[in-house]
């Protein structure tokens, strides 16, 4: 069952904005306080989700695991012309399928 619990939180708001929130809520058919709470929810779970892939990147960059930025530059500038690169190898110098790091 879900918690259908909830606290009250005051927030301050532009007058602009909390106009252009009364019409999306009347549009919506929504209350301006679901708005609020849906894009808040949005925001926290997509900061948790991008926290993690930071955190993930950089225990990867610790390992090793990497491509170099003038590797990766040269390979991006290569695309379109008639010398297209190969994409750029992980600094470990095996090949990654995107997904796991070398073992």
């Amino acid at each position: 069952m879900a918690n259908t619990r909830s606290v009250t939180l005051s927030i301050r708001l532009k007058p602009e904005i909390k106009k252009r929130l009364a019409k999306l809520a009347m549009a919506s058919g929504r209350s301006s306080n679901f708005i609020i709470s849906d894009a808040v929810e949005s925001y926290v779970a997509d900061q948790e989700r991008m926290l993690a892939e930071v955190r993930q990147a950089d225990r990867q960059v610790q390992a090793g695991h990497y491509v170099r930025r003038e590797d990766m530059k040269a390979w991006l500038l290569s695309w379109g012309t008639d010398h297209e690169l190969p994409p750029p190898k992980c600094v470990c110098g095996k090949q990654h399928d995107g997904e796991t790091l070398c073992r």
